[in-house]
C-alpha cells in the first residue's frame, strides 16, 4: 500500500496537468518501488530462516505437523 502511495504522489502533479508521464519520470519512480519490493522479499526469506531455526531448536518440525482442515461454511 505505500508503495502505492508512493507512485501516486508522484504522478498526482503530471496528471493533475493533463501531461503524461516521461519515460525518465516513470523511470526514477520505479527503481525506488524496485528497490523496496527487492529488500522485503529479502526479509520475508530472512524472517522464514530466523523462525524456522528458533522452531528447530525447540524441537518442532513443519514436515512433523498435522494439517489443519477448516469446516466449509
Amino acid at each position: 500500500m505505500a508503495q502505492v502511495r508512493r507512485a501516486t504522489a508522484r504522478l498526482a502533479p503530471i496528471w493533475h496537468r493533463g501531461g503524461r508521464c516521461s519515460r525518465k519520470h516513470a523511470e526514477a519512480i520505479r527503481l525506488p518501488l524496485l528497490t523496496t519490493q527487492q529488500r522485503n522479499a529479502r526479509a520475508a526469506r530472512s524472517h522464514r530462516k530466523r523462525i524456522l531455526r528458533l522452531l528447530h531448536a525447540r524441537g518442532v518440525f513443519l514436515r512433523n505437523l498435522r494439517i489443519c482442515h477448516w469446516p466449509s461454511l
